[in-house]
């Protein structure tokens, strides 16, 4: 028996192993795990945003009304009663609102990045997950590429099995299939998130405009 007659009995051999394990496939295993993990995530970041919002103009409104009343720690109440990124953020630049500007909205940036660091929590997994769930899929398609061709490699031309060359070929073209079909909503579930939390950014940088121009423009005004 040649060398490469050899290596094709490793490959097939360690095909074997691989597939009789758990009388599962690894490869979809991992894309189905993917899945699992990613939907998790998925419906834990929804929970967490739709935790988060509040109703912004409401909030305002409240606060700008305490505010004109000289009543900051009755605004800092509101903002603890409320919870939520963007009350806390306010809350921030409202515990330094005898401060000056500048450190009032350095209160409130440094405050916005904690927060918005909390909203993209576990976000990335969502991405990673849509960019290699094909990659796994495509590993799966060359392993069975390879054992489709050792089969034809080892049977010779006239012992060819159909059977078994389908096989490898039908698992090639499952892996793929199976890593878009997770990659797909993992993206589209990626792009939906990201897509909220920027909408949180903005109401959080509008928000936050409008109580540091209510803090520093009128600041003699209401003499706090």
């Amino acid at each position: 028996m040649t060398m490469d007659s050899y290596n094709i009995l490793a490959v097939t051999d360690l095909w074997d192993y691989v597939s009789n394990t758990a009388n599962w496939n690894i490869i979809l295993i991992i894309i189905g795990g993917c899945s699992v993990l990613g939907f998790i995530v998925f419906l834990e970041r929804c929970f967490h945003l739709n935790k988060a919002e509040i109703d912004t103009n409401k909030f305002v409104t409240s606060i700008r009304n305490v505010i004109k009343e000289k009543n900051v720690i009755e605004a800092i109440t509101i903002c603890e009663n409320t919870g939520g990124p963007i009350a806390n953020i306010i809350k921030s630049g409202l515990l330094r609102h005898n401060k000056d500007k500048d450190e009032i909205e350095n209160a409130m940036e440094v405050s916005g990045l904690i927060e918005i660091s909390q909203l993209e929590k576990n976000t990335k997994i969502l991405s990673i997950i849509a960019h290699i769930a094909p990659l796994i899929g495509l590993l799966g398609t060359v392993l069975g590429f390879m054992r489709a061709f050792a089969e034809m490699r080892l049977s010779g031309l006239m012992d060819i099995s159909a059977t078994n060359i389908g096989a490898a070929m039908e698992y090639a073209l499952i892996t793929t299939a199976a890593g878009l079909v997770v990659a797909i909503p993992a993206f589209v579930a990626y792009s939906y998130i990201v897509s909220r939390i920027e909408r949180f950014v903005l109401e959080i940088q509008t928000t936050s405009s409008t109580i540091v121009d209510l803090l520093t423009h009128k600041q003699d005004e209401y003499d706090f």
